[in-house]
């Protein structure tokens, strides 16, 4: 029998379980650029969202000798922490969407839900961690999306 994670993790069965993406002017939520919204297996929805961002960051170079070397002005392993951290801990049973928002000076992620177990923001960012969705976690740490060791906002914090 199928379970709700097997539905989240496959398809479009719950409307809420969705990512909407943003690109504002400036440094509040006044004025779209851009935006979409992702929904379908969750791993699309975490790759759909990691590519708007990097549509919409800049890019640049390093020169090192005679070697060019692209590189962004935010840190993509971050980016793509941030997403994937907001689809695994989300609390499900809030019928609202993970959202990012792209701004002149930032990138915010907001994931429906509290931190799970009354796990506190310092113990999350001292690396404790408490999985609210265990099946979606176990998958991903399968698919190597996750290793389920709980350094996800410490390797954010490092590389920003």
């Amino acid at each position: 029998m199928a379970t709700n994670a097997f539905a989240l993790l496959t398809g479009k069965y719950f409307p809420f379980a969705k990512i909407q993406c943003a690109l504002f002017k400036g440094t509040e939520r006044d004025f779209f650029i851009d935006k979409k919204e992702y929904d379908g297996c969750l791993y699309e929805q975490i790759e759909n969202a990691y590519q708007f961002v990097l549509r919409h960051i800049n890019l640049g170079a390093e020169i090192n000798g005679l070697v060019r070397k692209d590189t962004y002005e935010l840190p993509v392993t971050a980016i793509r922490e941030m997403s994937v951290n907001a689809v695994c801990h989300r609390n499900y049973m809030d019928n609202s969407c993970i959202q990012v928002a792209v701004y002149d000076d930032r990138i915010e992620v907001t994931s429906p839900g509290m931190l799970y177990g009354g796990l506190t923001l310092e113990e999350a960012v001292s690396g404790r961690s408490k999985i609210r969705n265990r099946i979606i976690a176990d998958i991903f740490s399968r698919m190597e999306i996750i290793e389920e060791w709980g350094t996800g906002i410490r390797r954010i914090l490092h590389r920003a």
